[in-house]
């Protein structure tokens, strides 16, 4: 299936989806598939149903005009190739590749990272929830076929994305992008009405990978990696790539 990187918009309730979590999806009887070359791409995160046990991060405020240090140095990396996985999928991957067509899944996570729900199997897109709990939960979300321009548009809510809060990197043939952090929970909650002089863009929030993976059939299908709750000091740009060259594909 072919999904093109386009440009979009990054919708900015990443927070809500873990606030809100997801259950693991039960294997329901397949339903009859919409065939994927004409699903759109579809906005990241996708809502997700709630998980009563996840709690909301408390935003850090930062201005969008705020100074930060410089980024470090982009990050020189092979091309993502999406290859055939050896082994059979989690349930709830197996249903997404039933409903959607394929599924990506990754062989490497952060240590005690497991799957814990999937949202959005059988529409034009799903967000899988991998989780670490203990002291405090922590998410790795993928969602694929997503939307992302690097121009800071941010479609209906009107604000300008701040030009520091995403870097640019090479993985192999492709520019990927990092963005650190997400506008805050109360310019959120405000919404559109808000003045975009008062939107904050909240620096600590989540980081996250915007990139394309290539099948060996030659398509491309675009993904967001991003790690949430902030700060986000417990995991690496390094190792957020890393998981991206780990992913797998499985056909329906």
């Amino acid at each position: 299936m072919r999904v093109a990187f386009k440009a979009g918009m990054l919708l900015a309730a990443t927070a809500a989806v873990i606030a809100a979590g997801c259950a693991a999806d039960p294997d329901p009887a397949p339903a009859t598939p919409t065939p994927a070359a004409t699903a759109p791409a579809a906005t990241f995160p996708a809502t997700a149903p709630p998980i009563a046990t996840i709690a909301p991060a408390t935003p850090t405020l930062v201005p969008a005009d705020t100074p930060l240090p410089p980024a470090p140095p982009p990050i020189d990396a092979s091309a993502v190739q999406c290859a055939p996985a050896d082994s059979a999928p989690a349930p709830g991957v197996a249903n997404v590749a039933r409903q959607l067509g394929y599924a990506l899944a990754p062989t490497f996570l952060p240590q005690g990272f497991t799957l814990a729900g999937v949202s959005g199997a059988g529409s034009a897109s799903v967000t899988q929830i991998y989780q670490q709990t203990g002291a405090a939960t922590r998410s790795v979300i993928i969602a694929y076929p997503v939307e992302f321009t690097p121009d800071g548009a941010s479609g209906p809510l009107g604000w300008q994305r701040p030009h520091d809060a995403l870097d640019e990197l090479r993985l192999g043939d492709q520019a990927a992008y990092v963005m650190r952090g997400g506008w805050s929970d109360a310019s959120i909650i405000a919404g559109p009405g808000l003045d975009p002089e008062d939107a904050e863009w909240d620096y600590d929030k989540s980081l996250a990978l915007f990139f394309s993976c290539a099948t060996d059939d030659g398509d491309r299908i675009a993904l967001a990696i991003q790690a949430l709750p902030g700060p986000v000091d417990w995991i690496s740009v390094s190792e957020i790539v890393d998981i991206a060259h780990s992913l797998r594909h499985t056909s329906r």
